[in-house]
């Protein structure tokens, strides 16, 4: 049996094979094959057989799903938001014709997506500069994809996993020396490391100096500075982001040029992404990390005092334990403001995060800002099914000084059901009962349940027809 339906296969494979480090001909000689047949899967000129597929998916550590239409629900759901929008409703474009074209399709897919986070970008630009009543503007004649969502992409396709980095960043920890366990201490080490290995000089500004900046560097005089009004989680990841800084660019340029990122705009952002990523590999190295986070059941607030971090940083960890034969459990994790705007998101448990926020008001994610500093559990079904577990905490963030303006945060990490048990926060739930099920979605406009109270479009696969004398338990439920 051939499969030939899924074109993007070859691309996958080729994606997975240069991030474990082989070349085509080593991983040809394993698979019993020649470099010239892999070099035509890889490039979409050739079918592929089943027990092959099998074969690829077990050399290189990954499931069957993640090679196949599994892993382009993710598409799937941003294209249906697309086309949620009012310019398409003409068409009457079916949600299984929008499937098949995905699945035969994927790159053109995304480089839909592409065309509509710039639209989107030049829709905004204009409102900006409407609102703003400035006719002495110039419109911007080429608006580009957001950066950001560049970025988001990328990490969602790398699994949010950088083996380098994470090889990179235990040896860099060993260097420093820093202690495995509780290390409230490691500042100080990452303070002495940048003074004996770099000559940088580190100053805790005072809360009488002006604030300008919590963290900067001076390239030629050497002097990191840190504002004093930083928690002492927050001074240990700045520091340990300076040490990255100074010692890994090898390794994340290496990255950014076998990926092809050209973009001026896209890649000091995806940089300062991955200097993140590894000062928190630093931080919280992979296999002790791993190992006591299945320990305490994923238990992030025993996790945050164990490594000194903050719960974002603990959270945010979490979804890269995706180590090929060592793998925690597939998180999504995503962070929003009180407004609904989620400035980050990554999914590999298969839930649909929206692209550009409108996500449903229902997701505890949303419901946690009621009830800030609780960890808030919720059993999630969505539209097609799929049921998952999830836990939301919002919280205060900001400078900790009186009179400085604070913001919301809210920080959603969840699961497929399947692994709720892994986490403590499951505890004492009835998993299997379907009533403590919240029916969520992905956003009102591609969300089937036309009977939910806090609908604020109706869906776009329905007619709507309005009776003046009927009113449902939403607006859009009719006779």
């Amino acid at each position: 049996m051939e499969i030939n339906e899924f074109s993007n296969i070859g691309s996958k494979i080729r994606k997975e094979r240069r991030t474990r480090g082989l070349s085509q001909s080593e991983l040809s000689k394993k698979l019993d094959i020649s470099p010239s047949y892999l070099n035509l899967i890889e490039s979409g000129r050739r079918t592929i057989t089943v027990p092959l597929l099998i074969k690829i998916g077990n050399e290189l550590g990954i499931s069957l799903k993640d090679l196949t239409l599994e892993s382009n629900k993710r598409i799937l759901s941003d294209i249906m938001d697309v086309l949620s929008n009012d310019i398409f409703d003409d068409l009457d474009i079916t949600n299984q014709e929008t499937t098949e074209f995905i699945s035969s399709n994927p790159n053109i897919a995304k480089a839909m997506l592409a065309l509509n986070d710039s639209y989107k970008s030049f829709k905004e630009d204009m409102q900006n500069r409407l609102e703003s009543m400035d006719i002495n503007s110039t419109v911007v004649e080429n608006p580009q994809r957001l950066p950001v969502e560049i970025v988001s992409d990328f990490l969602q396709d790398n699994k949010n996993y950088f083996h380098s980095i994470e090889l990179s960043a235990e040896i860099l920890r060993e260097k420093v020396g820093l202690d495995i366990g509780p290390n409230i201490g490691s500042g100080l080490k990452l303070t002495n490391y940048l003074k004996k290995a770099h000559n940088v000089n580190v100053k805790i500004a005072p809360a009488s100096e002006e604030l300008k900046s919590v963290r900067s560097y001076n390239i030629k005089n050497k002097n990191f500075q840190l504002s004093e009004m930083l928690t002492y989680t927050s001074r240990n990841f700045h520091l340990a982001y300076q040490v990255a800084s100074l010692e890994s660019e090898d390794v994340i340029d290496k990255i950014i040029d076998e990926n092809n990122i050209e973009s001026d705009e896209v890649k000091p952002l995806l940089k300062i992404s991955l200097l993140n990523y590894f000062a928190a590999a630093m931080m919280m190295p992979y296999d002790n990390f791993l190992n006591n986070a299945k320990l305490y059941k994923y238990d992030i607030e025993i996790l945050m005092h164990h490594y000194a971090c903050s719960f974002e940083q603990v959270a945010h960890r979490l979804t890269n334990m995706q180590r090929p034969g060592n793998e925690g459990v597939p998180f999504h994790f995503l962070k929003a403001d009180i407004a609904g705007n989620v400035s980050k998101r990554f999914s590999l448990s298969g839930i649909h995060i929206p692209r550009h926020g409108g996500s449903c008001p229902r997701w505890n994610v949303y419901t946690a800002f009621l009830n800030p500093g609780r960890i808030h559990p919720q059993i999630s079904r969505m539209p097609d099914g799929r049921v998952y577990f999830c836990i939301a905490r919002a919280y205060e963030k900001g400078v900790e000084k009186h009179g400085m303006p604070k913001s919301f945060v809210s920080i959603g990490l969840g699961c497929d059901i399947q692994y709720s048990k892994e986490l403590v926060y499951s505890q004492g739930m009835d998993l299997e009962n379907k009533k403590l099920q919240t029916p969520i979605g992905v956003s009102c406009r591609i969300c089937p349940r036309v009977e939910c109270q806090q609908r604020a479009f109706p869906p776009l696969d329905k007619e709507l027809k309005l009776d003046i004398n009927y009113r449902g338990t939403s607006p859009y439920v009719t006779l």
